[in-house]
């Protein structure tokens, strides 16, 4: 069993447990024990790691109850959630985008307003546009890269000369 300074909770209980019923078995009979300058009973000695037990449970319960509590949170703000956006989808199909005031007064945005359709010449302008920001971006498609064939530049080759060892 862990013995250190932290130990975690499971081996701290244990530990509680272990030292209360040590007290028991070998000192149950004494009437007071010097521990660090001070004389101390060997029913306050039970008493500190009972409270240790006991707090650790209340913890536990606690610690329970908050991830009870915090399941049935999560659950009643996915409902929420999914009731808010029926909402909006229900004022704005019963008043309309006119509604602008009764829709922030709930706390939601307005709709975007859609451009409507575009025309011809401005769908022409717009690949024009698309074609000279490519142009001066110098960006290429997969396709217009895999066209590129690099060379490598020509070499001559050297010659080394001999060398010949000194006798």
């Amino acid at each position: 069993m862990n013995t250190t300074a932290n130990p975690n909770k499971p081996t701290a209980l244990a530990l509680a447990q272990k030292t209360n019923q040590g007290v028991d078995k070998y000192f149950g009979n004494m009437s007071s024990l010097l521990i660090a300058g001070a004389n101390i009973t060997p029913a306050v000695l039970k008493a500190i790691f009972q409270d240790d037990i006991d707090q650790t449970n209340a913890l536990d319960a606690l610690e329970a109850q908050v991830k009870q509590q915090r399941s049935k949170q999560r659950t009643a703000r996915k409902k929420a959630t999914g009731m808010r956006q029926n909402l909006k989808t229900y004022i704005l199909g019963s008043y309309g985008t006119a509604a602008l005031q009764m829709l922030q007064d709930f706390g939601f945005t307005a709709p975007k307003l859609r451009g409507g359709k575009k025309t011809a010449s401005a769908k022409a302008q717009a690949v024009v546009q698309a074609k000279a920001t490519r142009v001066a971006r110098h960006t290429m498609g997969k396709r217009q890269k895999a066209k590129i064939k690099g060379s490598a530049p020509a070499t001559t080759p050297t010659t080394t000369p001999e060398v010949t060892p000194p006798r």
